[in-house]
């Protein structure tokens, strides 16, 4: 994006961070027992970008980011049903493979982008709003609280549609240990979530407060 030093390198870790997603999502781990998409090793990092974007740069360009990274997961999933449509090579042994993991991806993109569209955008109007509300205090508070809430509506609706191999009995332990994980991962990282927020603020020389801001999610 351009007139900004450093957000393109965000919306790359943002976007690659989307694009991983969609072929590992549906692989679950037990974490203290409780059945979890692998994604809780590097999904939560998504959002502590998007609350030092929103906090740096403001609402919309969190919001503009967040678009990107769902397009960007639509094409990857077009791109992966055309790698199964194509008939594969009479020396390719292990199509089926291909089959099982990618064909997945349509389910996983449509209600984990459903999911992270509501949580990220949760997320990003809490920071915005608390931001304004707090005069640019309480950065901890807003950073955890935000994670708390977007994680909460995200996780929930990617468990409960996008996951259908997870036991209908195990949901409410793994959306809250998923949940609880994430928190405890924004808070672990804010000491570098404020430090590069503060040093983000001074070299863009940019502190967005989103007092007139249209805080509709659906515009780009």
């Amino acid at each position: 994006m351009s007139g900004y030093r450093f957000l393109n390198f965000i919306m790359l870790a943002d976007v690659t961070i989307g694009l991983v997603c969609i072929p590992t999502a549906g692989k679950l781990v037990d974490v203290l027992g409780t059945p979890l998409s692998v994604t809780i090793f590097y999904f939560p990092f998504v959002y502590v970008f998007s609350a030092v974007t929103t906090e740096v740069y403001g609402y919309a360009i969190a919001r503009r980011l967040l678009w990107y990274t769902i397009a960007a997961q639509v094409v990857a999933t077009i791109a992966f049903q055309l790698a199964i449509a194509v008939p594969p090579s009479a020396v390719l042994r292990n199509q089926q493979s291909y089959v099982d993991v990618l064909s997945t991806a349509p389910r996983l993109v449509l209600f984990g982008n459903v999911a992270i569209f509501l949580g990220d955008t949760v997320n990003n109007l809490i920071v915005a709003k608390m931001k304004v509300w707090s005069g640019g205090n309480y950065l901890p508070l807003r950073f955890v609280t935000s994670m708390f809430c977007g994680q909460l509506v995200d996780t929930s609706i990617f468990y409960i549609f996008a996951l259908g191999t997870l036991p209908a009995s195990a949901l409410a332990s793994s959306i809250s240990l998923e949940v609880s994980i994430s928190v405890l991962v924004a808070a672990v990282c804010l000491p570098v979530s404020r430090a590069v927020s503060a040093w983000l603020k001074r070299a863009e020389n940019l502190d967005v407060f989103d007092y007139t801001t249209n805080f509709n999610p659906l515009r780009f």
